[in-house]
């Protein structure tokens, strides 16, 4: 198998497990906008090997490059490609064209899911603040003058 085959068939396995990333941060978005931990739990059990094999496929294309004498990282994959015929050259900017886009996607999905996963958490710790007896958006002046945010009062769940 060439080089050219061997990268190229590495590249085509990233993009299977990228796609089947985004699919799964999809569904996670969905799960966490209706609050279903079953749904979590089990994407949180399939994402695990898909970025482990990712890493993998990301070790295996270095190591293709650095047989063929070429720098690991963008710049070794680029001269890679550009020392590549025509044809074959076009097919594996086409598939690292596409490649890029599912990444940036799954960066994307992942922020937002972790922005809601943040979000969701405020809601928890400031309602087991209020829970606590401790408001934390009230301010006043302590027993000492000083200026605070944490005004002590009766826990609610005491008075349960």
């Amino acid at each position: 198998m060439s080089s050219f085959q061997q990268l190229y068939s590495v590249l085509q396995a990233e993009h299977r497990t990228a796609t089947q990333l985004l699919t799964i941060l999809t569904e996670e978005r969905a799960a966490l906008v209706h609050s279903d931990p079953d749904k979590m739990t089990e994407l949180t059990a399939s994402k695990q090997p898909l970025v482990v094999q990712l890493e993998q496929l990301s070790r295996q294309r270095e190591a293709v490059l650095q047989v063929d004498g070429f720098s690991s990282g963008k710049e070794g994959l680029e001269a890679f490609i550009a020392n590549q015929g025509d044809r074959e050259s076009a097919q594996l900017n086409k598939l690292m064209a596409s490649l890029k886009r599912i990444a940036f996607d799954c960066q994307e999905h992942n922020q937002i899911n972790g922005g809601i996963v943040n979000v969701n958490r405020q809601y928890l710790h400031r309602a087991m603040s209020i829970l606590r007896g401790r408001d934390m958006e009230v301010t006043a002046y302590g027993p000492g003058g000083e200026y605070t945010n944490q005004i002590v009062r009766q826990p609610l769940i005491g008075r349960v």
